[in-house]
């Protein structure tokens, strides 16, 4: 007995990611077929259903295993949440990872909601956002920050995110751990290079975190190092320092 009390205050604590996917939306962007953009459809969404979308790729990736799987509350733009583990090796920590599944046509409401989270309103370690950029639409929510909270980091895996979402998310008091400057793919595969990081460097490393989400879009995208760099955000000058790929490569990414 002493010794499984023991090993219960040893154990290492999952880092909490939280996603906010909302589903692709023909009426909004092309997305591809009628099935792909129906922004309802959870099981054939290009952002959820689809071969790269975060429910099918992410529970099978190796190393992450479904953990619950419910429907959102009623009348809710919550379709699905999603929760997902990932296995810690040596020398990592667990990470959980909690994905809302949003109506495509209820964006909006997915936008304001991860906005308050991002303001403080969530406990998470990490906020992801990976889907339509919808502040190239419209003008952001007012989105409070709420009483004593404290602003969390965040990624956004969207089209041309610093510069529609970074001047937001400054207002809020967030830090971007990892924004894009060019129109881009927010496939689940950059979901599975984030945990992976946030597992072996924890989820502010921001030289890690954009090093490993450049390596998985030139590998699943089919396009060079070099490309892939230019998608994502240039780190400030105080934090680049040269990654493994750049120093294997010689290649600025």
């Amino acid at each position: 007995m002493l010794t499984v009390v023991l090993l219960s205050l040893l154990a290492v604590p999952p880092v909490e990611v939280e996603v906010f996917v909302p589903l692709c939306d023909n009426a909004l962007i092309e997305c591809g077929r009628p099935p792909a953009g129906n922004p309802r459809a959870l099981e054939t969404n290009l952002y959820w259903g689809a071969m790269y979308g975060a429910e099918r790729f992410l529970s099978r990736a190796p190393g992450f295993k479904v953990v619950s799987r419910a429907p959102g509350p009623n009348d809710s733009a919550v379709l699905r949440e999603l929760v997902l583990e990932r296995t810690a090796a040596k020398g990592e920590r667990p990470v959980r990872m909690r994905l809302r599944a949003y109506a495509g046509d209820a964006i909006d409401t997915a936008l304001e909601d991860f906005l308050r989270a991002a303001a403080g309103a969530s406990r998470a370690d990490l906020l992801v956002w990976a889907g339509h950029d919808r502040l190239m639409d419209r003008e952001p929510p007012r989105v409070d920050s709420p009483a004593g909270a404290t602003p969390r980091p965040v990624v956004v895996l969207a089209c041309m995110s610093e510069q529609y979402f970074g001047p937001v998310l400054k207002t809020l008091g967030s830090s971007p751990i990892a924004l894009t400057r060019t129109m881009m793919a927010p496939e689940a595969y950059l979901l599975e290079a984030l945990a992976t990081t946030v597992a072996r460097h924890g989820p502010t490393e921001t030289t890690a975190m954009r090093t490993a989400l450049v390596e998985a879009y030139a590998r699943y995208q089919r396009i060079s190092v070099r490309a892939a760099g230019s998608v994502f955000s240039k780190l400030p000058p105080s934090e680049a320092a040269p990654s493994r790929t750049m120093e294997s490569t010689g290649t600025d990414i």
